[in-house]
């Protein structure tokens, strides 16, 4: 009964940091805090403290409103996963602009992979298939595959056994097919969805790794069939790896090859 009642009070502390972070300068009263929650004062007071003295949140003296607390807004940043979606937009602007298709940033969270920004191109038939928010099971799609593929093995094993339950939704997506496609990726040097989700639909993604050459971003680029033939393809992988490479410079991280289990390949 005390994990429920832990698990419980997280939640809580976390709802009202979602309330905080919803006014970053305006800040909320109590009252409206513990009505906007569903919770008592006392309890609410009670959670405030607690992530006051953790630095999460403070009050402040002259409106008495509570406010994010910069000890988190620090913890955010130091993540580089949460301002990835910054540094990579101006490549993901460029990309959109020079193939006029969709171009998708994906990063990873647990076993999903998370589309963290999408720019939409010029060309009239859009491909849509994610929005920013949205998830898959790690190794679902271009982004998704870029982001699995170049993990070490027995962390890809792992993932795809532990998706293995959830991968019945995507019939083309099997443990065994999905053990395959790590594989082609890692041979190519960047993923290919050959109409494996939308049949008319074809994408490609490649890596970005950090400073100690592990993934932690994946940019793809989406289209119709019809303009994804063999040359086009090389062309769009060309330049994803290009702005993979500048995005990797501004993370700090590795330049040169894409690094395979530690090696280069």
């Amino acid at each position: 009964m005390s994990g429920d009642r832990t698990v419980q009070s997280v939640q809580r502390a976390a709802d009202i940091l979602k309330l905080l972070a919803g006014e970053p300068t305006a800040g909320w009263r109590l009252s409206d805090i513990a009505r906007a929650s569903g919770l008592g004062k006392a309890t609410t007071h009670r959670l405030l403290s607690a992530l006051s003295d953790a630095g999460f949140v403070y009050q402040s003296p002259e409106t008495r409103r509570y406010l994010i607390g910069y000890a988190l807004v620090r913890l955010v940043r130091q993540a580089t996963r949460f301002n990835i979606g910054d540094l990579a937009r101006p490549s993901l602007l460029r990309l959109a602009r020079e193939t006029e298709d969709t171009v998708f940033l994906s990063v990873r969270e647990g076993l999903d992979a998370l589309c963290l920004e999408r720019e939409v191109g010029a060309f009239p038939i859009k491909t849509l298939t994610l929005d920013a928010g949205d998830r898959r099971p790690l190794g679902v799609g271009a982004g998704s595959l870029a982001l699995l593929a170049f993990l070490p093995q027995e962390e890809v094993a792992e993932v795809i056994a532990s998706n293995a339950p959830r991968l019945g939704g995507y019939p083309r997506f099997g443990p065994a097919e999905l053990a395959a496609l790590v594989e082609e990726t890692r041979r190519r040097g960047y993923s290919f969805n050959e109409g494996r989700i939308v049949t008319a639909m074809c994408a490609v993604g490649v890596p970005v790794f950090d400073l100690g050459g592990r993934v932690v971003a994946s940019i793809s680029v989406a289209a119709i069939r019809e303009r994804m033939d063999s040359d086009r393809i090389a062309w769009i992988v060309s330049r994803l790896k290009a702005e993979a490479d500048s995005l990797q410079a501004r993370l700090g991280g590795p330049a040169g090859p894409t690094p395979v289990n530690g090696e280069t390949a």
